[in-house]
């Protein structure tokens, strides 16, 4: 895998464009690989908190060439870009300290297996989850599949309804809109976790790491970003 850092300029026409909208700023990153297989690329939109320059986050399968981003102009980019290969290994118990740009979502009205041996197929629709507490179990609940858990508990309180008591910080970011004409969608919730993982898998969260997290991987959402602890 790679990573890459982009510091884009908010004087550009075009890297305004490119962050009002993220179905532009994908095709913006594609121009920097191979056009019939880009391999996977995920990215994420930070702000320096120096400067306030929007900075974007890319990992890809494939080394970048932003050379070929030169036909954005000269002013797109505030200095050069910055990437290197990146070939992690972990080990379980490992702790790491993360950031994760999500869409967390439930499905609704999703057919059960034997409904779909029977014929009966209904692929449910997919709700934005709003409440922190869903959002914390959403997260809690990628961990068990993915290789890693979110240090902490949940804590019982009144009517037999839980606290969560983990270390991450959750921030929402609100409703985002895609960019892209027609589709169908048109926005999805954003919320970024900050805090601290250990890993419990590090075969499986190695594929997390380069699958992603979540869906709406071509929005901006699912870049996990690792560093180890303070």
């Amino acid at each position: 895998m790679y990573l890459s850092k982009l510091v884009l300029n908010i004087r550009d026409r075009q890297a305004r464009r490119d962050l009002a909208s993220p179905y532009e700023l994908h095709r913006t990153l594609w121009r920097a690989f191979p056009e019939n297989d880009p391999g996977r690329i995920l990215f994420r939109v930070d702000s320096d908190q120096r400067g306030g320059a929007p900075i974007v986050l890319v990992q890809s399968d494939l080394a970048p060439d932003w050379g070929r981003l030169e036909e954005r102009g000269a002013r797109y980019l505030l200095g050069a870009p910055d990437f290197k290969e990146f070939a992690p290994t972990f080990a379980t118990g490992q702790q790491l300290r993360f950031r994760l740009r999500a869409n967390p979502t439930k499905k609704l009205g999703t057919s059960s297996k034997q409904d779909r041996l029977d014929g009966n197929k209904d692929n449910g629709q997919r709700v934005a989850l709003l409440c922190d507490v869903d959002q914390v179990a959403w997260l809690v609940g990628k961990g068990d599949k993915g290789g890693f858990q979110v240090p902490g508990e949940w804590l019982e309180q009144d009517e037999g309804k839980k606290r969560p008591n983990f270390r991450v910080d959750v921030v929402p970011e609100g409703w985002v809109g895609t960019g892209k004409e027609g589709h169908t969608a048109g926005r999805f919730y954003a919320v970024r976790f900050d805090g601290v993982l250990q890993v419990t898998d590090p075969g499986k969260f190695l594929k997390t790491l380069a699958d992603g997290v979540g869906s709406a991987k071509g929005f901006g959402f699912g870049l996990l970003s690792v560093a180890p602890p303070r």
